[in-house]
């Protein structure tokens, strides 16, 4: 598949989510040749500053630049809006870390996108720090205001495998996504989204503290 093709599959894909979203996620500019750049609204709510979360940020923009040999290589997002987030530099670049496979869909990846802005804690990585400050903020914040994370429970309720699926998956009766629920570390009280009907030893990402629990 040619660049300008796959390019011309994730302009549909993110149309649809776009559609889909119940007007979550707004469309400002989509990429032309010369110009492969995806500007997004995403109506989903996150942290500005060390004011959350007396004062909310309701809503990003973000700007998704695809690789001169996309997909084989990541794009460059960079939220255009104040966000205070461990994972997004200053500059506003967000560190998506190793997590890009070519076959994943850009609808997809504004979906993670949309989860990691909101703190979903299963993408939350201590080992993988943009922003030390906002880092340091956040596990102060978590302790102090659990109920407040993940920021927007929408984001979470996006179905998004955390390894791509195959192209042709959709097209040849792929199993739903297992269902997850969320328990609390006891030791730093971070937000883990677990398999449903499980029970056993976890491992927090956070504070590395083993505990065990049911889901």
């Amino acid at each position: 598949m040619s660049a300008g093709t796959r390019r011309d599959v994730d302009v549909e894909r993110v149309r649809r989510l776009a559609v889909s979203s119940g007007g979550r996620i707004g469309i400002v500019t989509l990429p032309i040749a010369g110009r492969p750049r995806f500007v997004l609204d995403l109506g989903y709510a996150t942290v500005g500053s060390t004011a959350y979360p007396v004062v909310r940020r309701d809503a990003s923009r973000v700007a998704i630049d695809l690789a001169p040999r996309h997909p084989l290589q990541p794009p460059v997002t960079t939220v255009l809006t104040p966000v205070f987030h461990p994972h997004v530099f200053a500059s506003g670049i967000v560190c998506i870390g190793s997590r890009w496979l070519a076959s994943e869909g850009m609808d997809l990846f504004v979906q993670r996108l949309i989860r990691l802005l909101a703190f979903d804690p299963l993408l939350m990585n201590p080992l993988s720090i943009a922003n030390a400050a906002a880092n340091a903020w956040y596990r102060s914040a978590l302790g102090r205001h659990p109920e407040a994370f993940p920021t927007d429970p929408a984001a979470l309720a996006l179905a998004v495998d955390e390894v791509p699926p195959d192209e042709s998956a959709a097209h040849d009766g792929a199993t739903e996504p297992e269902a997850r629920v969320m328990r609390r570390c006891p030791s730093c009280r971070m937000g883990l989204r677990l398999p449903a009907g499980r029970s056993g030893t976890v491992r927090c990402p956070g504070c590395g503290r083993d505990f065990h629990t049911n889901t």
